[in-house]
């Protein structure tokens, strides 16, 4: 991540950067990785069912903007902004399509993507 808020503290594991670290993403840190690393080792599933999560996430958007004609999506709970989110993918197939996020981490808290 660049430029980190004061407010944010890097050095205790943050839910939204722990599956981020799980999908492959890029905004996690060491206490992230590590956090991740013990519930792996207690759930060794936990990894795999993020990626299915995703992948999920991601075949459900294509199909409602390829197949149903849905234009407009609300993501609830988006978490961190990371590769392959909602308006990317509705957009690929469908570029008119708008998105809202809404988290309640300030990191992705109201935007909009047209």
């Amino acid at each position: 991540m660049s430029e980190i808020p004061p407010e944010i503290d890097t050095s205790k594991p943050h839910p939204a950067r722990m599956y981020d670290f799980m999908i492959g993403g890029k905004d996690h840190f060491a206490a992230d990785r590590e956090a991740v690393e013990k519930t792996a080792a207690a759930v060794p599933a936990v990894r795999i069912a993020s990626r299915e999560n995703r992948a999920f996430l991601g075949r459900t958007v294509r199909f409602l903007a390829s197949e149903a004609g849905v234009r407009q999506f609300l993501d609830i709970g988006s978490g961190l902004p990371t590769a392959n989110n909602v308006h990317e993918i509705a957009q690929r197939a469908a570029p008119e399509s708008r998105v809202v996020y809404a988290d309640n981490d300030r990191w992705s808290l109201g935007c909009v993507h047209d």
